[in-house]
């Protein structure tokens, strides 16, 4: 059992507080988020699982509804304590809240599934390898897509990148780097970058769930620390929790983070 699990609990905030996945950039006037979803069930994902948030929610329960080209689709919600928090508790966080639902589903040993940005078009071969990959070791190992930093940076600007460090195709760190740019950095332009195409099995999850609690109560006085899933899964990595087998996404991945880049992603598709 394979579930697709798409991040969209971003609020979109560079992209003037509109979510990017609903601009209509497909051929066929279809969203970003269709394209991408449309991709990514060409392989036989059993469910669709969206990490949402209260006020957009809605917006992807009118296209996707609970069921959607024969596949049944459930949302999430990413939730916080808004008098101790100013903002969700980070990426790590909205991961670790489908533990508990996983915890109530029928085969629950044999569930695995893969990760993606709700904001990023993957391509179609990064969907299929990805899912052949994440099948084929019994459920013992985990994978992740990436490529080269330079290939997933604006011309200028800052970003935000998970640096890959690999032997013999085996993660052994995944390091966050902030505000990274060609310009400034470029000796990191022909590492590997993680652009969240993550597959994971349900034991990987778990670890990373019990992770993700602790952290939360070791900083339950701190209002805008965010539990970062790049920085915990180095973390399971060194402590030999986590097994991850890297693939290099050979698809140029386009998406959409200023505005003026829908209409640029529309022309190219």
């Amino acid at each position: 059992m394979t579930y697709l699990v798409v991040m969209v609990a971003g609020m979109s905030s560079r992209f003037g507080g509109k979510p990017k996945q609903m601009e209509k950039i497909g051929p066929d006037n279809e969203t970003l988020i269709e394209y991408s979803i449309n991709q990514a069930i060409m392989n036989p994902f059993n469910r669709i699982i969206f990490i949402t948030n209260s006020k957009t929610e809605h917006l992807f329960v009118e296209i996707f509804g609970s069921q959607y080209k024969n596949i049944p689709v459930v949302y999430i919600q990413q939730t916080y304590d808004i008098n101790k928090r100013t903002r969700p508790w980070g990426t790590a966080d909205a991961i670790s809240s489908l533990y508990p639902f996983f915890l109530k589903e029928e085969n629950i040993k044999e569930l695995n599934f893969i990760l993606i940005n709700g904001d990023d078009i993957y391509g179609k071969d990064t969907f299929q390898e990805g899912y052949v990959l994440l099948n084929n070791f019994n459920n013992q190992t985990s994978v992740i897509g990436g490529l080269l930093v330079k290939d997933t940076m604006p011309e200028s600007g800052f970003v935000n990148r998970g640096i890959i460090t690999i032997e013999q195709d085996l993660v052994i760190s995944i390091e966050e780097r902030l505000k990274i740019s060609k310009i400034d950095n470029p000796e990191l332009m022909e590492r590997l970058a993680n652009v969240n195409f993550i597959g994971l099995q349900l034991e990987d999850l778990k670890n990373l769930f019990n992770l993700n609690s602790k952290f939360k109560e070791d900083n339950k006085f701190d209002s805008k620390i965010e539990s970062n899933l790049t920085t915990h899964l180095d973390t399971l990595i060194n402590n030999n929790l986590l097994k991850l087998k890297y693939f290099y996404i050979k698809d140029k991945i386009v998406g959409i983070t200023n505005p003026g880049d829908e209409v640029i992603l529309k022309n190219n598709l």
